[in-house]
């Protein structure tokens, strides 16, 4: 059983895995809770996974798409699917992950100041793609700045009432050339995932030493115990209970260094768990703006085209709409389909 006082409590999801166009991205979050109020130190029974339910205990400031009323100022802290569509475009997305990336005090003005805090900025990378090199993309894109701060003061208020401290955002972000370089490595599409994850994870507890993960489940995928003790090797992995379809839940031990984790793999993780669906909606939100920019560089060429989400059907479509100008421009497959 854990100790009174909680772990780092830390969610992981991803967006964009299924697509055929734009990157997969995939971000952790990291909570410092001080005190449990419903933690007697029997962490793992019920619904105790991943720690306390901070929608609860910041519910001044954020709501979830179900408890929300309409004129309602909080931050919207929900999965990303039910978060942004076309039709209601970025602004949620934006407030919520721009005004807690302010109470990590940082100044986000360009889609690159948020690459380089979430530590996910790699010019070398960017440099393959002309769409995301050296291309400047203003944000917030669509939510106002003085609507941002203020959501931004009533959480910062809400989170030091409660004693909780937002520590941290990371990304991932696999654009189609390292993805299919990966997916060709490693054999397929869901070990790339769990090694991204598990990419994000040992960042996570190398900084904190006690750490609860709780991530959505990866695909069908139900048991993980041997796919931890590869990743965490000369740890001690120990399975607390693999529940079908629903959760999956693992204990790590570095003997070594007394570091520990317990890590959930939970069916709708990002419905159970704020850190999860805050994930999800950086996740969401990245990708969005990085084909904000792939669309902006085919449209400027090819004025009418119609834009691209990336999903399979609409990119076929979208592929043969650029085909002609593609090889005009001397650009490769490699860079731009993924191969799974």
């Amino acid at each position: 059983s854990l100790q009174k006082n909680m772990p780092v409590i830390v969610g992981i999801d991803e967006a964009g895995y299924g697509p055929t166009l734009g990157p997969l991205v995939i971000t952790a979050t990291a909570f410092d809770v001080a005190v449990s109020p419903q933690s007697d130190g029997t962490a793992g029974q019920g619904n105790d996974i991943g720690g306390p339910d901070l929608w609860h205990m910041l519910k001044e400031a954020v709501a979830s798409p179900r408890g929300r009323a309409r004129n309602d100022n909080r931050i919207v802290i929900g999965d990303s699917k039910k978060l942004y569509s076309t039709q209601k475009g970025l602004h949620r997305l934006e407030e919520g992950v721009l005004s807690f990336q302010m109470c990590l005090d940082e100044k986000i003005s360009d889609i690159r100041d948020l690459l380089i805090a979430l530590n996910c900025y790699d010019e070398g990378l960017l440099r393959v793609y002309p769409w995301y090199y050296n291309k400047r993309l203003g944000l917030p894109s669509t939510a106002n700045t003085v609507n941002i701060t203020q959501k931004y003061g009533t959480l910062k208020g809400i989170l030091s009432f409660n004693e909780i401290k937002y520590l941290a955002a990371r990304s991932t972000v696999m654009s189609p050339y390292e993805f299919n370089k990966e997916v060709a490595r490693l054999g397929n599409k869901s070990l790339l995932l769990f090694k991204n994850c598990v990419n994000l994870i040992i960042d996570m507890w190398r900084k904190y030493p006690e750490i609860e993960v709780v991530c959505g489940k990866h695909g069908g995928r139900d048991k993980y115990g041997p796919m931890l003790s590869g990743a965490f090797r000369g740890t001690k992995v120990k399975t607390l209970s693999e529940n079908g379809k629903f959760s999956s839940q693992y204990e790590v031990m570095d003997e070594s260094s007394g570091r520990r984790m317990r890590i959930s793999f939970l069916q709708s993780a990002e419905d159970a768990h704020l850190p999860v669906a805050l994930a999800s909606m950086y996740c969401k939100y990245i990708r969005e703006l990085y084909l904000k920019l792939f669309n902006g560089f085919w449209q400027e060429r090819l004025p009418g085209l119609k834009p691209t989400a990336g999903y399979p059907e609409d990119a076929q479509r979208f592929l043969k709409d650029i085909n002609g100008l593609k090889t005009r421009l001397g650009i490769s497959d490699g860079i731009l389909v993924r191969d799974r």
